[in-house]
């Protein structure tokens, strides 16, 4: 052993200038103890050491798995899925049948979407930069036509003059052609740059300079949404301040009884507005209990419910309207012709 040593701190000190004792090493060199039983089993079956490390490895696998099953982290195991407390204990549970009497294929039908009703108009050579029209456009984005206006002539700024304008200019195009007005939307707003024209500018001394005066071009696109879309809006109280306006106006000019005050009292004032949300809220949530279907699809069901209700009178109404101007023009027209003979 002590030559062994020796040889070691040789080639130490050869190689890498190293100097250790011999002790040291000897000290380090410890070989391991087995007691006779491991030598006979060894002798015996010398393939032992082998199954017994395959199994070793096999139990730490498994142990390596367990705990990965049982961090906070893993999802699979059911004791991390959170607890979920149920408030509402009188909900009942609606038994389904899994056999069905009908035996006839049921057929899935795709509904196509559909088409947006779309009015535009371009207005050029607006004294104007983008810089100062757009911060104006992006408010407008899906807001109702007279509630722009209303927002536009609020902005007091020079550049919102154009837009108005162009806002009047597209409206009464979509009067001309038999839109509602009253049914119109925002749907987009597109700025862009437009000629540049040269100017002179005027100094001291006879002296003159050229200056170039920016424009830009303002393409409004009005959406006419259906009946039913947009008085769902109103059912959920977001009726818009100067639809609430007119209708007043229009009760007013109509000397509207009591009774149909109190009908449109929901749409009229912030107070009636916060009602009709509260009231949808508890309707639902009462039809919840004695159904135990989920919050949102019976409020969803309950707007479409109202809105649709509120569509057909409304529509009704319109209809009315211009059968009694036909008429009028009709006997105006009859008039005319029995004067004229």
């Amino acid at each position: 052993m002590k030559q062994i040593a020796f040889r070691l701190n040789h080639i130490c000190h050869a190689q890498f200038g190293l100097r250790t004792r011999a002790g040291s090493i000897i000290k380090t060199i410890n070989p391991e103890k087995k007691t006779r039983e491991q030598i006979r089993l060894e002798i015996e079956d010398p393939f032992q050491a082998e199954r017994l490390r395959q199994i070793q490895l096999e139990e730490d696998a498994k142990n390596f798995k367990q705990y990965i099953y049982n961090l906070k982290q893993n999802d699979s195991n059911p004791n991390n899925f959170i607890k979920v407390k149920v408030k509402n204990a009188e909900v009942t549970k609606t038994e389904t049948k899994t056999e069905t009497d009908n035996v006839t294929p049921f057929i899935v039908k795709k509904v196509p979407k559909q088409e947006k009703i779309l009015i535009s108009g371009i207005r050029r050579k607006v004294p104007a930069s983008l810089r100062r029209l757009i911060p104006i456009c992006r408010p407008l984005i899906n807001m109702h036509l007279y509630q722009a206006q209303e927002a536009i002539a609020d902005s007091g700024r020079k550049a919102a003059q154009f837009l108005a304008k162009t806002l009047v200019m597209v409206r009464s195009h979509a009067v001309q052609r038999g839109y509602d007005p009253e049914r119109l939307y925002v749907h987009s707003i597109q700025v862009g740059r437009y000629k540049k024209f040269r100017k002179a500018r005027f100094h001291a001394k006879a002296r003159i300079n050229p200056a170039f005066r920016e424009t830009s071009q303002i393409k409004v696109i009005l959406e006419e949404r259906p009946t039913k879309e947009m008085f769902k809006d109103f059912v959920q109280g977001k009726t818009p301040s100067v639809i609430s306006y007119l209708m007043k106006d229009q009760l007013v000019r109509e000397k509207a009884d009591y009774a149909k005050i109190r009908r449109f009292q929901l749409f009229l004032t912030s107070k009636g507005r916060q009602q009709q949300k509260l009231m949808l809220k508890r309707r639902a949530q009462k039809e919840m209990k004695e159904k135990g279907l989920s919050f949102k699809y019976l409020h969803r069901q309950i707007v479409e419910q109202e809105a649709e209700q509120l569509a057909e009178n409304y529509d009704t109404g319109k209809s009315g309207i211009h059968r009694f101007n036909l008429e009028a023009r009709q006997t105006l027209f009859k008039k005319n012709e029995e004067i004229n003979n």
